[in-house]
This record gives C-alpha cells, structure tokens and sequence, in this order.
C-alpha cells in the first residue's frame, strides 16, 4: 500500500514539476541588468516578474534567481499593449529619433541605460561613435522603434515597476518622464518622502522599449496644468497657442489639459514666471506666507575668540578691530563686521513681526573650542546654525548636527565636506564660470573675440575656442607679459572687441590691463571680460579705474553695486557708519535664513517650495547638489562702469523696498 502511495506521490510531483517548466522559466540576473531589459528577454512586462518575485521591488541584485512567466497560463494576450520585445533591434523600423544634447561626464553606456537601447545601436545611426566616445555639447540621435504587440497580465494596461531615484532628482521630474501627474505619483507612493532622496524605491507605470519622456531642461521649460486651466488661460499666461502647445505635448491632442499635467514649454517663454529646476513657477510674495506665531531659533557660530583682546588697552583693542584698506580682514575682524549685520536682519525680522530666539557662539581659533560647544548640547534645538567660518570648524558642527540641524557657511566652499545638511551660501567657482560662459555664447556672436589666457587655464581657452571658433589666441610671452604688438593686429573697427583674459597670475594681469587700456582708442571698441575673477584683481595695483576703461565684465556671488537702501540707513543709525561687504552678507544670508524660516521650520521642505530670493548684495537660490547638500546657484554678472560697478541686464526687474532693504518679489513654485 506504501508503495503505491510512493509511486502516486512521485508521480503528482514529477506532473506539477513539468507543468511549471512549461509556463515557467528561471534567469540569474547580471550585474547591471534592469527589471524592463529581463521583461523585453522573455517579452512578458515587468509588472509579471514583480508579481513572482515581489522581493526585487527594493532592487535588483547581481545573481538573484528569478522566476520568469512564460506561456499562454501566465501572460494572456491583450490587443491593448504594446511595448518593444526582444527582436533584434538593428532589424527593427524606425519610428522617429529623440535628439540628445550630451552633457558633461556622459557616456555611451549611460547613454544605452538611460533610453533602453544598445551601445550598438546607439553607434548605428551615429557613426562618429565607433572613434571616439561621447563630446560634451555634441547632440545624438537616439532611435525610437515601432512598437511590436506583447502579452500583458490580466488585462492590466499599465504594470508597475521599482523606479530607484537619482541625485538631486524631484517627483515633477519623475512624473513626467512617465506619463503622470505628481499627484498619481504620490497615489501610487502614499509613504513617499516630501524630499526624495537619492536610492529610494518608488513605483511607477511601466514605459514600453525607449519611449519614455525624457526631460531636457536645455531646450525646454516646463509647467503644471492647474485647475480648471484652459488654452484660453495659458494662452493669456504663457503666449502659447493650442496648436503650438499640441505640437510640442501629442497627448494633449489625444486626452485633453488635465490639472497637474506637466507640459513641455518652449525655452523662450517665461511669461510672469521664474524658472525652477527647469520649470516654470509662479512668482508670490514670501512677506504674504509667513508664519507669524512659531518662533525660529537660529545658532550664530564665528571665531571671535574674545579671550584673546587686551581689553585695557583701547588703541590696541580698536587696531584689531579697524580694517586697513587693502588688505584682507583677519577672523576677528570679519567676524565682527558680519556679526554688525547679523543684528541689522534680526531687528528687521522682529520689525516685520517674526519671533527669533538667536544664540550667539565664539567658536574660537581652537579646535577644543568647537568640541566644547557640541559636548553642551546647546544646538539640538537650534533650527538652523550659521557659521562658524573655518572649514574644519564647520565639518566638525556639520557632522555632530546631522541632517536635523541644517549648518549654512556663510563665506565659503572650499574645504566642506558635502554632507546632506550643508548648504553653501556662496556659488562654486565651476558655476560662476558656467554662468558666464553661458552669458558670453549668447552675447559673443557678433563681437571680435580675443582670448588670453595662461597654462594653468588652457583648459578654459580650450573651452573657449570651441565656443568661439574663429577666436584669436594671444599666448603671453614666458607666461608673464605680452605687447601692444601681440594685441593690435588682431584689434578691429568693424565690430566690438571682447579681450577674455584668464589668469591668476598678478604681475601678467597687471601687463594685461595696462596693454589692452593702450590700445583703446576711439577707433577701437574694447571690453575686457573673464570667465573668473580670482584674487589677483583684489591686489591695490590692479586699478579700478583700468577696469572701467575696459567696461570690465565678470561674474559674482554678490553685487557690489553702489545704491540707496534702507539697510544701510538703518547700519548707519545704529553703528555711525556704512555698512561694508562682510556686514552686508550677514545681514542678507541671515535675514533670508529667518523669512525661509518663518515659511516654515524644515527647510528641506522651504527649499523644495522657494526659489530665487534677492537682498541687498546677495541673492539666495539652494539647489540639491550631486555630491551631497545644497548649492546657491543665485548669481550676477557686474561690469564697471564710470567707476561703478553696476549689474549687467538682460531684462529689468523691478522690485520694491520694504523694512530692512529686503526687497520684494521673491518667487516660490506652486504649491
């Protein structure tokens, strides 16, 4: 009787062990591979893989074995999706190409992963590709191919898939690209984070082969249909025609305007908005938003080290105190003109009805100094801190602060460690040159370019010259000096002369200026510009009034422009002088800190809402960085003028004085 039992048994599972091989097959996955190119391998969509292995939703891992439907049992056929399967892509038809503008650091394979498709066939429709790898700037031609009928389960036209969040990527962007709104997004996501951050695991629709949208914020803007919004509407909004619209989003044609659909807008077109990580937002008043009855408590930290001054002697204590011209302040005195600031923009705050609890802190020039003040636990409840302004110090407080307490340096970059909680006051040197370079190609065209530049920035004249190809280069002789002869023969009266000079070096930067200011004559129109304005041009030699012969063009952090504000009217009522630029920045940074406070407590949260906000020299505009933290990406570009310096234009922007020299027309998103 056992026997037979045995016998029936073996026989039960060897039948469910050759039914299963029929409708199931298993694959190791690689290093690299994607859930969407497993699914193309087996033509059976993502969401029925997910279905059988529900443990992959957090991510693939190299060597995991899946279970992969196969079979009528496993994917009845459906007529109402489609998606590309794993023919031969080279033997494929073509349906139409996306352009793509390649951007710096990528390539092919990034490429490949990022539009589903091979190396191979990427190489196909660009043939310079099979030499050499991707050049930044140069624009491809990514294939998109007809699309091809494949099983689908359960009649479910749209499956779900793990999408893993990129660096400084937000859910507009993430929405778009597959083909919903950030609400749907969040529907699909209740316990999505306010701010995603980079390696978290959403859910998405499934986009069949290479067809999803891609965001080139490059070319386009981009906006968010909002309710009850029509053609009529965004005509009046944005200038836009229905035609115009429907020919750059197809889908409107097909389904309509939708509240909270993200529309692909002409680059061109800003209307009465600013541009927020490439879409467009509606400019309000943060004066109209903030919260009245919550106070914010903020931590000043600067290196006073007050145990060190004589306090018996005046005339010494006012020598450390006093700033020489020409030369460059030393900690006390850099800390005592911001901190004069400082309490400038918390009398402001007070005045416009804000509750501030500020702790002030004298971190020292030791490092048992910043190691005390973190053992006394006097920060935990601190919103934010300021300072202090030596790097190692500011690492130390970013560390023991963590991502609960955001730390904000107020004078510089270098030498901070990217922790997800700072947020650098100051733009990165790459990012000021970016924006000048950007400033230059779209001002350049029709000027005569002249490029001087030394060894240590071959880099940027290479740069340049690819930017500007019939540019003429002036190489300085020995690195240290060039002539009028080596400037004049390359002078024209036709058009305006651009001299870019990229040195560092003061003796040449010295030789330059007074060369170029030679050969300026009424014949003659020269500008002096550079990409960078380093240290050299602080040097007492470098005369202020060269610079404004040559209308001297440069990006900045701050501008420097000489103008009547109620700031400096209240500095001079409370201190019996003029406010200079270390005291401007504390007031400016710490009276941006307390309005994004007095929007709301998290900053991570204000940065997500709140763009662009301008004060009386600085403008503040945090975005996520790559690297960890957030970046101020909110710049000028200065040019002197008659002795001046004045900001440089291309649209005027009109703002309004209210208490404290803030000035009004400060932009958020929507919200």
């Amino acid at each position: 009787m056992k026997k037979h039992i045995v016998t029936f048994v073996l026989t039960l599972v060897i039948g469910f062990v050759a039914s299963a091989q029929d409708h199931f097959k298993t694959h190791a996955v690689k290093e690299g591979e994607t859930v969407e190119q497993i699914a193309k391998m087996y033509s059976v969509t993502p969401y029925n893989i997910l279905k059988l292995n529900p443990e992959i939703k957090s991510g693939l891992k190299p060597n995991t074995i899946l279970i992969i439907p196969v079979g009528d049992v496993a994917v009845p056929e459906t007529k109402d999706v489609v998606t590309t399967t794993n023919v031969d892509p080279l033997q494929q038809e073509v349906e139409r190409f996306i352009k793509h503008k390649v951007r710096k650091k990528e390539t092919l394979y990034g490429l490949a992963q990022k539009y589903n498709v091979s190396e191979a066939v990427i190489k196909r429709y660009n043939s310079q590709l099979y030499s050499r790898t991707p050049m930044k700037g140069e624009k491809l031609d990514i294939p998109v191919f007809k699309k091809i009928p494949v099983k689908e389960d359960n009649g479910l036209t749209n499956g779900l898939v793990p999408y893993l969040v990129k660096a400084s990527e937000g859910k507009w962007r993430i929405a778009y690209e597959h083909g919903i709104t950030e609400a749907k997004l969040l529907e699909l996501n209740p316990e999505m984070k306010e701010i995603l951050q980079e390696g978290d695991t959403l859910m998405v629709p499934f986009i069949a082969g290479n067809d999803m949208r891609m965001v080139d914020s490059d070319e386009y803007n981009y906006y968010t249909v909002q309710e009850a919004e029509g053609f009529y509407r965004l005509n009046v909004k944005l200038g836009l025609t229905q035609d115009q619209i429907e020919m750059l989003n197809p889908e409107v044609k097909e389904v309509g305007l939708q509240k909270g659909m993200i529309l692909k807008i002409p680059k061109e077109v800003t209307g009465d908005f600013t541009v927020s990580d490439g879409r467009l937002v509606e400019k309000f008043s943060l004066l109209d938003s903030l919260n009245y009855d919550s106070v914010s408590r903020i931590a000043i930290v600067l290196p006073l080290d007050l145990g060190s001054l004589d306090y018996d002697s005046i005339p010494a204590l006012q020598s450390r105190l006093m700033h020489t011209p020409g030369k460059s302040p030393d900690l006390l005195e850099l800390g005592v003109d911001f901190y004069s600031g400082v309490l400038v923009a918390l009398d402001s705050a007070r005045d416009l009805g804000l509750s501030v609890d500020a702790k002030v802190f004298d971190s020292g020039k030791n490092e048992n100094r910043i190691y005390q003040l973190l053992s006394s636990g006097q920060f935990a409840d601190r919103d934010a801190i300021v300072g202090p302004i030596i790097p190692n110090s500011i690492n130390q407080i970013a560390d023991y602060a963590g991502m609960n307490v955001p730390v904000f340096p107020p004078f510089t970059y270098k030498g901070i460690n990217l922790k997800y909680n700072v947020f650098q006051t100051l733009p990165p040197d790459e990012l000021l040159r970016r924006h000048m370079i950007d400033y230059m190609v779209a001002h350049g065209a029709d000027k005569n370019i002249i490029i001087i530049a030394d060894k240590e920035h071959e880099a940027v004249q290479k740069e340049l010259q690819a930017k500007f190809p019939g540019a003429k280069i002036v190489n300085p002789k020995d690195e240290s000096i060039i002539r009028l002869d080596d400037i004049n023969p390359f002078l024209t009266a036709e058009k305006k002369n651009w001299v870019i000079v990229e040195t560092d070096n003061f003796s040449l930067l010295y030789n330059i200026t007074t060369v170029v200011n030679s050969a300026r004559t009424e014949e003659f129109n020269i500008r002096m510009l550079t990409t960078l304005r380093g240290k050299a041009y602080d040097n007492s030699n470098i005369q202020n009034i060269s610079l404004s012969n040559l209308n001297f063009i440069y990006p900045s952090p701050y501008n420097p422009a000489i103008k009547e504000n109620s700031f400096a009217e209240r500095y001079q009522k409370r201190f019996g002088a003029l406010p200079n630029r270390y005291a401007t920045r504390g007031f400016d940074l710490v009276m941006d800190l307390l309005l994004r406070l007095g929007y709301n407590k998290n900053l991570y949260y204000v940065n997500s809402r709140v763009s662009e906000m301008e004060y009386v020299e600085n403008k503040f505009d945090y975005r996520p960085s790559t690297e960890g933290g957030y970046y101020n990406r909110a710049m000028y570009i200065v040019t002197y003028d008659n002795l001046e310096i004045k900001e440089v234009k291309d649209d005027t922007n009109l703002y309004s004085e209210v208490p404290g020299g803030l000035k009004n027309g400060m932009r958020s998103p929507q919200k």
